[in-house]
């Protein structure tokens, strides 16, 4: 397909070849030689629309990853390569291999779907554009913070093996107590040295592990917050819920998930590596492109109707509806342990609008106060400095 460029040279030639017949005059047939003769030594060139094969390394990226995206073109001309990654452009001839380093800063799911390829002459006279449907995407999972320890004594414990203290005695490495010797006892609590104290056989008693049910409620709703704000907070909830929940599949403990955002979503508990790559791939495609009307009743009924009484329930929520406190006073009437982590991004602006926000929060925070655990992070701090307070 020709170009603008030769339509131009080509409709300024046969008006001056007119115009030279016309007036009979050598003139404008001179002036219009050098044109021709730049479209006909443009064709003599050798021009081969290019081709183009991207290849990228298929592994899981994380924010703050570097992807490494190579692109072999073949063909002869200039070129320019557009896709979902950006673009690259230069000149090609024969074959020519090209490597760019993309930083991953947001986590989210890119789809290689197109790949627009354009195609032009040395002379800039033929020009070929194509579109190559692409295969294959690229997760980038939000990053995680190491959480050494988090403390998390549910009301009640699972029969199965687990990290949590179970209010029970039983087998476990916690030490609890030292009482006499009873018939059945394992020789091995048997403590000597408190044995020989008293001149009767005393055993060690031990807090009984066991797993739990844990469920993380990620409040996302998008109410009159600008982008940018919301943004923030959106992604250091996200960090949040994949730093718990990353944390919770490593402590042999069931993991529910239930997402608040634009629809409502759950992940039923379930254990380990299966619970961590369920709840991941949610997080990846949670975002709030435009203001959500969803009340939290929906969470609370989702909550009580497919996850089990005296589970621990972590809601990271900005705290920006009423309904909350209703809610969670319900969750805890039925035996539901709440804890609330509120990312929170208030600057200390004094126009007014922010002034009635912060007041606005300040007071949910201390009604809150009154039933749950509260959380008040400031995100430009770590979660795991946060979560130290609850040690």
């Amino acid at each position: 397909m020709h170009t603008r460029l030769f339509h131009a040279f080509l409709l300024y030639s046969v008006i001056l070849l007119f115009l030279g017949l016309l007036l009979q005059s050598p003139v404008p047939i001179f002036a219009a030689i050098p044109l021709l003769w730049i479209m006909v030594i443009a064709h003599l060139f050798r021009f081969e629309p290019v081709s183009v094969k991207r290849t990228h390394e298929n592994r899981r990226y994380v924010e703050g990853d570097k992807l490494t995206v190579r692109y072999e073109v073949k063909g002869h001309g200039y070129f320019e390569v557009k896709d979902e990654l950006g673009s690259i452009s230069g000149f090609a001839e024969n074959s020519r291999k090209f490597k760019r380093k993309i930083n991953l800063d947001e986590f989210g799911v890119i789809k290689l779907e197109n790949l627009e390829i354009i195609s032009e002459d040395i002379g800039g006279m033929q020009v070929v554009k194509r579109t190559v449907r692409g295969k294959g995407e690229i997760k980038i999972y939000p990053k995680i913070e190491y959480v050494r320890k988090f403390v998390i004594k549910p009301k009640r414990t699972r029969s199965l093996l687990g990290d949590y203290h179970s209010r029970r005695k039983g087998l476990g490495m916690e030490f609890s107590d030292i009482r006499e010797y009873n018939p059945g006892d394992s020789m091995r609590w048997i403590n000597w040295k408190a044995t020989a104290r008293r001149n009767k056989m005393m055993v060690n008693e031990y807090e009984s592990e066991r797993s739990g049910d844990a469920v993380i409620l990620l409040d996302v709703r998008r109410f009159y917050k600008g982008s940018e704000e919301y943004g923030k907070i959106l992604r250091h909830s996200v960090r949040a819920a994949a730093t718990l929940v990353t944390y919770l599949s490593r402590t042999k403990n069931r993991v529910g998930f239930v997402l608040l955002g634009e629809t409502v979503d759950w992940i039923y508990p379930t254990y380990g590596k299966r619970a961590l790559y369920l709840v991941l791939e949610k997080l990846l495609h949670t975002k709030s492109r435009k203001l959500s009307h969803i009340p939290f009743e929906y969470a609370k009924f989702i909550v009580s109707r497919f996850f089990p009484p005296n589970s621990f329930v972590i809601l990271i929520s900005p705290l920006l509806s009423w309904d909350i406190d209703d809610a969670i006073v319900e969750l805890m009437a039925k035996n539901y342990d709440i804890l609330v982590i509120s990312p929170s991004l208030i600057t200390e602006d004094s126009d007014f609008a922010t002034a009635i926000l912060k007041a606005e929060r300040y007071v949910r925070l201390r009604r809150l106060r009154l039933y749950a655990t509260v959380v008040d992070w400031n995100v430009k701090y770590p979660l795991t400095k946060v979560l130290m307070v609850m040690r």
